[in-house]
């Protein structure tokens, strides 16, 4: 890879989307099982792209295709693309749609992804009403805030890219996309927890102490623009700036151990909540500050929902550090595997 064929701005869009996408497709060997389960099925931990189990939810893809994960952002941002730049309620709507109709929608939608696409589907317009305060009805009353999944987390990599300088309008463009799936608190908070740390990691000077820092001030901001709109659900769960603290707390802890792993893992989770998700996202970016690559391996092995955490750091650490920590074979097979042109997506993103 010639980073000389890239402009500032189009390398770090190029190298997020290439760690996102390689995150997702490593994981997808692992995703919904237990660290023993994976090292069981597979003869140990997972370094590299393995055709997925029978027993996965990924069963029958080849080995380097992903996931819901980034096949949901990479939809959103081809959608942005289109309508030159715009984001607002129709383009995420229109995104939604149009993956709701790939080979991706049927085997990998979430509970609460899967339920808005089938909604938009019976209607004829994108009225921003139709799906908007009806989504949280307490469908899945039972578990408080199950409808507040990582769906939301992995979408908000899209937002994070545009408009990376402004950070008061990364999260206002976060809420808008995060609204048309997931219309509750935690689910923006979490979101733009994620979209402010990629914005930051596009900065000049940026480090990981600053990219932590930015997404408790998205956690903060997004959860009080939520707060403060009647159409936002607010049913009870955890905050996801104190658990972000609390990665933080044990990633700082357990610095650049195994440690780290198992303990975020144990005490924040790995489940499909955004507010497991996105903590232990940004506990393993930092647990691994001077070893990124580890900190995709971890989200990798550590089970559960390896794929959105691993789309969630590879897409972190990719803008943080540049493509060149993915080996080119990496990204030729996610490319090649999946029909990607991320060069060309890159080059769009950042014409807009």
């Amino acid at each position: 890879m010639d980073e000389k064929a890239f402009s500032n701005r189009e390398y770090k869009i190029y190298s997020t989307l290439c760690g996102a996408s390689i995150g997702d497709a490593l994981a997808s060997s692992t995703d919904g099982k237990s660290r023993s389960e994976i090292m069981k099925i597979y003869g140990g931990l997972v370094h590299n792209f393995i055709k997925p189990d029978d027993d996965t939810a990924a069963r029958g893809r080849a080995l380097g295709q992903v996931t819901d994960a980034f096949s949901i952002p990479y939809y959103l941002l081809e959608e942005i693309i289109e309508n030159e730049g715009v984001i607002d309620n129709d383009v995420a709507v229109n995104a939604l749609i149009k993956w709701g109709k790939s080979e991706y929608f049927e085997q990998f939608a979430g509970m609460t992804t899967r339920k808005v696409v089938n909604l938009l589907n019976m209607r004829d317009s994108t009225d921003f009403w139709y799906t908007s305060g009806h989504l949280g009805n307490k469908l899945f009353k039972g578990h408080f805030y199950a409808l507040s999944s990582n769906g939301a987390a992995c979408k908000a990599i899209a937002t994070g890219i545009i408009n990376n300088e402004q950070i008061n309008d990364v999260i206002l463009n976060t809420k808008t996309i995060t609204m048309t799936s997931h219309d509750d608190r935690l689910s923006i908070s979490g979101a733009c927890a994620v979209a402010t740390a990629i914005a930051e990691a596009f900065q000049e000077q940026s480090t990981v102490f600053s990219v932590v820092q930015k997404s408790l001030y998205g956690a903060q901001k997004g959860y009080q623009l939520a707060l403060d709109d009647d159409m936002v659900n607010d049913y009870p769960g955890p905050s996801i700036y104190k658990r972000i603290k609390i990665a933080q707390q044990i990633a700082l802890k357990n610095y650049n151990s195994d440690v780290a792993v198992d303990e975020l893992r144990d005490i924040i989770g790995c489940g499909p909540e955004i507010a497991e998700t996105v903590p232990t996202a940004i506990g393993l970016v930092i647990a691994r500050k001077n070893n990124p690559i580890q900190a995709i391996f971890d989200a990798v092995n550590i089970g559960d929902e390896t794929c959105a955490i691993s789309t969630i750091v590879g897409a972190i650490i990719g803008a943080l550090h540049g493509a060149t920590i993915f080996s080119e074979e990496w990204i030729d097979i996610v490319e090649k595997q999946n029909d990607f042109r991320l060069e060309r997506l890159s080059k769009s993103l950042s014409n807009i």
